[in-house]
């Protein structure tokens, strides 16, 4: 006889013999490729390499600065932890920029670490590998989880936060001290607008059964006890450092996307956010939802209102700043993980097979074209393949990276046995989205990474304009028109003296696109494959005639 059962009677499947070395070994893939081995990058790397340089070589860790510029858009934790790690390995041989980006590893390990503890404290056990494997699946993460670039620590703060809130309930003097470092590295690393919307978060638990007891105010009070004081220390030693620097930080960079306290800013271009986050928290977006809808009944239970509550309010926040890009979205991809992890195992078998069925496409297809595109490069065969691939880059010359290929065909022979295992559907689809995401980044970084670091990577073209400076004669370089990316390119890979601000007495000049008629040049560089429009020149200040 056919007997129904409530789905909230319905027993969590259980996965014999379960292996957690196999989902710290898929950690580990996921981290590791792309930490070393090639120069900083766009869209945030070369800033930091800047940054981490002048730290390490001048030892004036207090203002983040690249040329004679501060950069304030983030507090200085993350350019500490890389410079910490920098200064020893690039002592034994090691660059500047691999060294520092090591540090991006170890806050991922964190982030992975933390939302493993929050989905297993809301969850239950067996639950927080889904919330990790939720969480690297996520087509954002990719770039940001692997960028010499502080934006990291958000995933690190957010993933801890979650976790000391959920344990809140149970140990409320260690969940605070735990809230409280969270909160420090969002003071220290971030800025105080990441911070009030972490607080704003923890204050609106108060509206829920669970969380509405004078022990939770004693975790918020401890919290708040050992964030603020710390995080006051670097902001009065920037104060006392250089009181310009802290003034225009607090006017215009002290809230992060709502700007600062003297040039507040609301709610950027309508449609980014919504056109943003639908790929960017791809695929936790849809498993979100269906968390939430297949938990209704049990809205406000720690296992939907924290995570719930976190999520509506970082979208509301979202909707209201004044500048958003898409890596201001990473705090979003915590709760959304967390959601996913509470409905995964009563996922509906068509939505669970559609989702392993994409992900099997995609990720096996695009692999496919790596592997395609890069045996046409190095043999020469199809033709027409070959000519196009070339042609992205005419100047490259394949070399053959044994260990890259190596990688590479270790991770699509592993890729294929794990998609073969047998698994409750739900875990099945997103365990192999993880595994795909993991296969296709490890693939293009084993395979195409010299040939990427060739077209994204500025250091020959700021060589050779060191190397043109040293027969003219000494005077530093105005860059007040030039490009973010080609001043802190130069400034990294070069000693040569660039001013931004003060750059009245500067002879030299360096400028984008093409030049006037009346204009002196004396050197002209780029990397390989822009355009015209993107070429650099150093024109003579003292010869050309000024510009109309």
């Amino acid at each position: 006889m056919l007997t129904y059962v409530p789905p909230t009677e319905r027993e969590v499947p259980t996965i014999p013999n379960q292996k957690p070395w196999l989902l710290l070994l898929l950690c580990l893939v996921w981290l590791l490729p792309g930490l070393v081995g090639h120069d900083p990058w766009k869209p945030a790397e070369l800033e930091t390499a800047a940054i981490v340089k002048r730290f390490v070589q001048e030892g004036y860790w207090v203002l983040p600065r690249f040329a004679d510029v501060a950069y304030l858009e983030f507090a200085p934790l993350y350019y500490w932890s890389a410079a910490i790690l920098a200064w020893p390995l690039s002592r034994l041989g090691m660059d500047i920029h691999d060294a520092g980006r090591l540090a991006t590893g170890l806050w991922m390990a964190l982030s992975l670490w933390g939302i493993g503890l929050a989905g297993r404290e809301l969850y239950g056990r067996r639950q927080g590998r889904v919330a990790v494997m939720a969480l690297i699946g996520c087509v954002g993460l990719i770039i940001w989880g692997h960028q010499l670039a502080p934006q990291v620590l958000l995933v690190a703060a957010f993933s801890w936060h979650a976790f000391a809130l959920a344990h809140s309930t149970r140990r409320p003097l260690i969940a605070g001290a735990v809230l409280g470092m969270a909160w420090l590295v969002l003071l220290l690393g971030a800025t105080w607008g990441e911070f009030l919307l972490a607080l704003a978060s923890a204050v609106l638990l108060l509206l829920f059964r669970p969380w509405r007891r004078a022990v939770y105010v004693t975790a918020l009070v401890t919290a708040l006890v050992i964030s603020l004081p710390l995080s006051a220390v670097w902001a009065l030693w920037l104060h006392q450092f250089s009181p310009a620097a802290f003034a225009a930080w607090w006017r215009f960079d002290a809230l992060g996307p709502f700007g600062g306290l003297g040039s507040l800013q609301w709610f950027h271009s309508f449609g980014f956010f919504i056109s943003t986050v639908t790929w960017f928290a791809w695929p936790v977006l849809p498993l979100a939802v269906w968390g939430v809808w297949s938990n209704r009944k049990q809205w406000a239970s720690p296992a939907i209102a924290l995570p719930g509550s976190m999520a509506a309010l970082t979208a509301l926040w979202l909707a209201c700043a004044g500048e958003v890009r898409d890596y201001s979205l990473l705090p979003l991809l915590v709760p959304l993980a967390l959601l996913a992890t509470a409905g995964i195992d009563g996922l509906r078998r068509g939505a669970a097979a559609a989702l392993n069925w994409f992900g099997l496409m995609t990720f096996g297809v695009g692999t496919l074209a790596l592997w395609a595109c890069w045996f046409a490069l190095h043999v020469g065969m199809p033709r027409r393949l070959h000519a196009w691939v070339d042609g992205m880059n005419p100047e490259h010359v394949p070399t053959m990276a044994l260990p890259g290929v190596l990688f590479a065909l270790a991770l699509s022979v592993a890729w294929w046995c794990v998609i073969s295992r047998k698994r409750p559907l739900g875990r099945l689809a997103v365990t192999n989205w993880a595994c795909g995401v993991t296969l296709l980044w490890g693939v293009l970084i084993g395979l195409w990474e010299p040939w990427l670091d060739e077209t994204k990577s500025y250091r020959e073209v700021s060589v050779s304009l060191a190397d043109a400076m040293t027969a003219l004669p000494a005077s530093c370089i105005d860059v007040s028109t030039a490009p973010d990316a080609m001043v802190v390119s130069v400034d990294y890979f070069t000693a040569l003296p660039l001013r931004r601000v003060a750059m009245t007495g500067c002879r030299w000049q360096i400028r984008q696109g093409t030049p006037s008629d009346g204009d002196t040049v004396v050197w002209h560089g780029g990397r390989r494959g822009d355009q015209a429009s993107e070429m650099f020149y150093l024109l003579d200040k003292s010869i050309s005639s000024p510009r109309p």
